[in-house]
């Protein structure tokens, strides 16, 4: 079973100052049993930056 997530990788902050969140998008690879069984993610090269206040509260 392959499944895709975000993973944060490091905070940075852009021109403004204003603080942001690099994530990097990787697959999740799971055995199928369930949805909580242990699997491996596999980094892509896909990133995003989003701003620090919308991943934290």
């Amino acid at each position: 079973m392959e499944d895709e997530a975000w993973e944060s990788v490091d905070i940075i902050k852009n021109k403004k100052g204003e603080p942001h969140v690099l994530q990097q998008k990787v697959k999740v690879f799971t055995s199928g049993m369930t949805e909580e069984s242990s699997g491996y993610t596999k980094p892509t090269l896909e990133h995003r930056l989003v701003p620090l206040d919308k991943v934290t509260k």
